[in-house]
C-alpha cells in the first residue's frame, strides 16, 4: 500500500515536474542502498601491489605452482586445539588450493600444487608462494543476531610470485589480502518490520548470510582476489590470450558485481567477476 499511494502522488497534478523528479531520484538511491545491502555482506580486498623484478614475465605462463601458504598457530583465532587444530589447518590449506586451482585456470593459466622442498621446473612457470598473516573465524551466532560487525571474521594474506624461467627464481610480484565478514544489521533487524517496512528484510537476508558465510566463505573470496590479480597482471600487458579477464578489488574499493552497476555507468574498461 505504501509503494501505491507514492506512485499515486507522484503522478498526481499536486506535484510538479521538478518534485516528481528528485522525489524518483531519492527512491532510485534507496532502491541502490537496499540492493548494496543485500550485495555486500562479505568482502576481501587487495592491497600493496607492487612489482619487485627488474625483469618481469610478459607472457602467460604454461603452469603455475601452488606452495600450501604457511600459517601458525599464533596467527589463528579458531575455536580448536590439539588435533581438531591440525585438522582445520589441513582442511584450511586444502580448501584453500582447491579454490586457487579452479579460479586460476581459467583466468590466468593451469595451477597444480607442489610441496616444499619438491624439485621445481625451469621454464615458463610461475610459483605462487605465501603465508596466512591473520585468520579470525568470528562467531557464526553473533553475525546472524547481533550483526553489526559482531562476530565478524577476518582473513588477511601476504602474496609473492616468482618467475622460474630464470637460471633462479625471480620474484616478481608481491601484494596482500584483507577482509572478511562486513557489517550487517543481523536478525535483529527483522523485529523492527513495523517500524522501517521492507528495509528490515535487508536484516533477515544477512542473517542468514550470517550463518552461510565464515572462514570457508573468507577462503573462496580470498583465491579470487589473488586469482584477479594474476589476471589482471597479464590484461595490463595483453597477455591474457583468450583467457577472461578478472579485475580485483583494491582496497577502498567499492565491488564491482553489484546488481545495480550496469554497463551504463561501470568504469570504462572495467574487467567482469563471476
Amino acid at each position: 500500500m505504501p509503494s501505491v499511494c507514492l506512485l499515486g502522488l507522484l503522478n498526481s497534478d499536486a506535484f510538479s515536474i521538478r518534485t516528481r523528479k528528485a522525489l524518483r531520484r531519492s527512491t532510485g538511491l534507496l532502491v541502490a542502498a537496499l540492493t548494496f545491502s543485500l550485495a555486500s555482506c562479505a568482502s576481501v580486498s587487495v592491497d600493496n601491489i607492487r612489482q619487485t623484478s627488474a625483469k618481469p614475465p610478459l607472457t602467460a605462463p604454461d603452469e603455475i605452482l601452488i606452495v600450501p601458504f604457511a600459517l601458525n598457530e599464533s596467527d589463528l583465532r579458531v575455536d580448536r586445539k590439539g588435533r581438531d587444530f591440525e585438522n582445520f589447518r589441513e582442511e584450511l590449506q586444502a580448501r584453500f588450493n582447491r579454490h586457487l586451482i579452479k579460479k586460476l585456470a581459467p583466468h590466468v593459466a593451469p595451477a597444480r600444487v607442489v610441496l616444499p622442498g619438491d624439485t621445481l621446473p625451469r621454464g615458463n612457470y610461475w610459483l605462487l608462494t605465501g603465508r596466512f598473516a591473520r585468520i579470525n573465524q568470528g562467531s557464526r551466532l553473533l553475525r546472524s543476531t547481533l550483526g553489526l560487525g559482531a562476530g565478524g571474521t577476518k582473513m588477511e594474506t601476504i602474496v609473492t610470485v616468482q618467475n622460474l624461467s630464470g637460471p633462479a627464481p625471480d620474484k616478481f610480484l608481491a601484494f596482500e589480502t584483507t577482509g572478511g565478514s562486513n557489517i550487517s544489521q543481523g536478525i535483529g533487524g527483522v523485529v523492527t518490520l513495523p517500524v522501517s517496512g521492507p528495509m528490515a528484510l535487508t536484516s533477515l537476508f544477512n542473517a542468514v548470510d550470517g550463518i552461510r558465510s565464515g572462514v570457508s566463505f573468507d577462503t573462496m573470496r580470498t583465491a579470487h582476489e589473488i586469482s584477479a590479480t594474476l589476471s589482471d597482471y597479464l590484461y595490463e600487458r595483453n597477455a591474457l590470450g583468450k583467457k577472461t579477464h578478472l579485475k580485483p578489488k583494491r582496497l577502498g574499493e567499492v565491488p564491482v558485481n553489484l546488481p545495480f552497476a550496469t554497463e551504463k555507468n561501470k568504469p570504462a574498461g572495467q574487467g567482469g567477476t563471476p
